[in-house]
């Protein structure tokens, strides 16, 4: 049996109780992130508050665009979305 199981259980209990060091020490032991996975971080690190957060929003589309197949109008609507949640008190 490997870690990965254990780590993928503890990152989703991380990201349930919103615990942002928690979640990152468990993403960093898994060999991937899904892209649901590596969004709700994406989140999680708006919520807090993170300078982490742009970096990794924009990372994450990056992945959404060459693992999906979106359309124009709904990357539209991400990235929109996504550049509301950035922090402002940087």
């Amino acid at each position: 049996m490997t870690a990965q199981p254990n780590a993928h259980a503890r990152f989703r209990r991380a990201i349930e109780r919103r615990a942002l060091w928690m979640a990152e020490d468990a993403a960093r032991e898994l060999s991937h992130l899904t892209l649901e996975d590596a969004l709700q971080l994406v989140h999680l690190y708006a919520e807090r508050g993170s300078p982490k957060y742009e970096k990794a929003a924009l990372r994450w589309l990056e992945r959404y665009l060459t693992e999906g197949s979106p359309r124009l109008l709904h990357l539209a609507e991400i990235t929109t979305n996504l550049a509301r949640r950035e922090p402002v008190d940087r």
